[in-house]
């Protein structure tokens, strides 16, 4: 576990991170590579080469962007901050805690990032191994190394 350190005092500890596996990884690069590929070759005939490498350009940005995201649970006195980097950032009371147990595992099918997963339940998703955590107004299905462990001790933080 990290603890993030202010001021002397123990400010935030970090309970679980998660990232895309090299093999979801070198996927998602690979089809995406051969889409730019496809962009470039079909632009060369048409005479829209520059539009095309612009195009691609940011193809490429978006993709670097999704292969590094990683899905954080931290945890302070009062607050539980769920992120899925760089993308988004939920701070929730303890308070608000209902409940937290392991899920079923979440595939590449089920996308990454932040997902509306419809009847109040919102996903921050890289795949593998997920909890549930409940709280009043929403649902939340958060990937996470080891469910167990994770959701043990957000139930220890909300003293639950």
């Amino acid at each position: 576990m990290k603890c993030t350190i202010l001021g002397g005092a123990k400010a935030s500890r970090l309970i679980s991170e998660a990232g895309i596996s090299r093999g979801s990884q070198k996927v998602i690069a690979s089809v995406m590579g051969l889409a730019c590929v496809f962009v470039i070759v079909t632009a060369i005939p048409s005479g829209v080469l520059l539009v095309s490498a612009g195009l691609v350009a940011v193809i490429a940005l978006l993709t670097v962007s999704v292969l590094h995201i990683t899905v954080t649970v931290e945890a302070t006195e009062q607050n539980l901050t769920v992120r899925c980097r760089p993308f988004y950032s939920k701070t929730i009371p303890l308070e608000d805690i209902l409940d937290a147990s392991p899920a079923p595992s979440s595939s590449m099918i089920g996308g990454f990032g932040v997902r509306y997963l419809g009847q109040r339940t919102w996903g921050l998703l890289v795949g593998g191994p997920a909890i549930v955590l409940e709280t009043p107004s929403r649902t939340w299905l958060i990937s996470t190394p080891d469910p167990e462990s994770t959701a043990a001790s957000i139930l220890a933080h909300a003293r639950k």
